[in-house]
């Protein structure tokens, strides 16, 4: 496909806004700054709260199943849906990896959780949705095509929280994805490199259409971090800035977070203001 094919269908796919209820979080960052732990927490506190909520795993790792208490060996099993080569060229079309063709837009995803996803516990479901190689180039490659639909039309309701946790790096998510998502949670630790990795990351999801994107700095030791961190990088490109402060119990319970989410430790209260503040 064409860079210019690839842009109008592009445009027509911005025409096409899906299903779009319900609170909708991508939560981005460069690795190893806790993104997959925010995103695995806030689902665990909302799903506890008696909201129904639906867990995406973009990132490559795949560890979010983990972090959201899945039985390892289980979760060992779950296949990414860009894994499926049969699946996307039945819904859109185009075989991934293959030459040419017209990639649907629109596919039918309305079985996609059924088949897929699992239920980690009451309220809250995980669908490993798998990487996207070619992210915010443009390329509408059948991958790209059927995660973006999957996100603008899976069935929720007003009440409902669908959050995914995005492949780290620079480029997390792909055009089509993010137009299914309203807020994005850019994950920082507060030292000069992580935060001008988070600005960039920022300017991306503004390009890309988020409604709100909101800076969180993760494993704040004291809060005088947070007015250093202001110093070194004003936080010009943000709505709002979160501090989740440095809790040693998450390090204990990792990967699973489930015995600590709700229970009332410093990162715990943390992550419950901020899911509120999100409402």
């Amino acid at each position: 496909m064409s860079r210019q094919a690839a842009k109008e269908l592009s445009a027509e796919l911005g025409r096409s806004p899906g299903q779009l209820k319900g609170r909708r979080v991508v939560v981005a960052g460069k690795g190893g700054v806790g993104k997959t732990t925010l995103a695995a927490s806030l689902c665990l506190a909302a799903a506890a709260g008696g909201r129904r909520v639906l867990a995406l795993d973009q990132d490559v790792q795949q560890n979010l199943a983990y972090s959201l208490g899945y039985p390892p060996g289980e979760a060992d099993g779950l296949r990414p849906i860009t894994d499926r080569a049969d699946y996307i060229e039945q819904k859109t079309g185009a075989r991934p990896g293959g030459q040419g063709g017209l990639v649907s837009l629109n596919p039918d995803v309305s079985d996609v959780i059924e088949r897929f996803g699992v239920e980690v516990r009451e309220n809250l479901g995980l669908l490993v949705m798998g990487g996207v190689v070619h992210s915010s180039t443009g390329c509408l490659c059948p991958e790209n095509a059927l995660l973006g639909a999957l996100v603008r039309f899976v069935e929720t309701r007003d009440e409902d929280l669908v959050v995914m946790d995005a492949q780290a790096g620079m480029e997390p998510f792909g055009r089509s994805v993010t137009q299914g998502f309203d807020t994005a949670l850019v994950v920082a630790e507060a030292t000069f490199n992580s935060l001008k990795v988070a600005e960039r990351i920022a300017a991306l999801s503004r390009e890309l259409g988020m409604e709100e994107v909101d800076l969180v700095l993760n494993k704040v030791y004291d809060p005088v971090e947070v007015e250093a961190a202001a110093e070194m990088l004003p936080f010009e490109g943000f709505d709002h800035v979160y501090a989740l402060p440095y809790d040693p119990t998450v390090r204990e319970n990792e990967p699973d977070l489930s015995a600590i989410i709700g229970g009332g430790g410093p990162y715990s209260e943390a992550v419950m203001e901020l899911l509120g503040h999100l409402d």
